[in-house]
């Protein structure tokens, strides 16, 4: 890898990771948005559903009100209808009840609430029948059927606060969990720029570790040691540098044995020219004195050649 990338890889990383963070953040943020939506949304229809059946036991109880004050006025078809009516009324109460869903609580609430609309249809329908005989004793065996009604209320009542309770704690799970998503994140975060920047500096202090070594070689070069060795397992720009300088080294390092071998072959050569000059400096100093003993015996011979000339002269003259 370049230098160049290493010096990108810290920063790219970090910023790679806080984007994904902060994605990562805003997906789980929005999944437990929806879910708190979701259950939101499921916690107003089963509000609505029990809001229904609190608005239906409430008609029905007017209704056998309504059926005993009217009882003197109606016929035995008419009674027949209405208390099948009633009973067609607690079974659709307990069958808008059972379709609310929630924890345990709630599942007792709603077995409680069956036993009581059960209790109820037969304390209202008894009413009703003792007051086709004597209203009086229809109006106080209704007492019977409110108590049963009182029971259901606050039945019902019951379930509408457990299931706020329960939307509450959904709520406050679900802020919670979104409190841990982002703390969490946040430290994921923190951890992924700490070790970004740990990277960082650990390839910045081998960069300058390197960079100094490469100074070194080059320092002790200039000072003439070319024994010093230069090696790198760098793959980048620093890495180069340092074969290069060993490389240079080593070159430097023939170079100056060759110089070395070639100044010694020319001093030998030197000192053998010198001892040639000093031989021929020699000899020429013996012709030299030959030379000189030559030109005396010359010029002694030329004496006695001059010397024989004057005296053959002299013979001549006096023969």
């Amino acid at each position: 890898m370049k230098l160049a990338s290493k010096l990108l890889a810290a920063p790219l990383l970090t910023a790679g990771l806080v984007l994904g963070i902060g994605q990562l953040n805003a997906w789980l943020t929005a999944r437990e948005a929806l879910s708190a939506q979701q259950t939101v949304a499921t916690d107003f229809e089963q509000f609505r559903t029990v809001s229904a059946v609190q608005e239906r036991l409430g008609h029905t109880h007017a209704g056998v009100y309504r059926t005993v004050a009217l009882m003197a006025s109606l016929d035995d078809a008419k009674v027949k209808a209405l208390r099948a009516e009633l009973a067609r009324d607690v079974a659709g109460i307990k069958t808008s009840s059972a379709a609310v869903a929630g924890d345990p609580a709630v599942s007792a609430a709603l077995a409680d609430l069956s036993k009581q609309a059960d209790q109820y249809l037969k304390q209202a329908d008894m009413a009703i029948d003792l007051s086709s005989v004597d209203p009086n004793t229809g109006i106080a065996a209704l007492r019977g059927a409110d108590d049963s009604f009182a029971a259901l209320s606050k039945t019902l009542s019951g379930i509408v606060a457990r299931l706020e309770a329960r939307s509450s704690e959904a709520n406050v799970a679900a802020n919670a969990s979104v409190q841990r998503i982002t703390l969490l994140l946040g430290a994921l975060g923190l951890l992924a720029a700490a070790t970004a920047v740990g990277l960082s500096w650990l390839t910045q202090r081998r960069l300058v570790t390197d960079l100094k070594r490469a100074v070194d070689v080059a320092g002790a070069v200039a000072g003439g040691n070319l024994t010093v060795h230069a090696e790198s397992e760098r793959r980048d720009e620093v890495g180069d540098l340092l074969r290069a300088l060993g490389t240079m080294t080593t070159q430097l390092g023939r170079s100056m044995s060759t110089v070395l071998e070639s100044s010694g072959s020319i001093r030998t050569a030197s000192a053998e020219i010198a001892s040639g000059n000093q031989d021929l400096s020699s000899r020429t100093e013996q012709a030299a004195s030959s030379l000189q003993q030559t030109a005396s015996s010359m010029e002694q011979l030329t004496g006695t050649v001059k010397q024989s000339a004057d005296s053959a002269r002299q013979a001549n003259q006096l023969a």
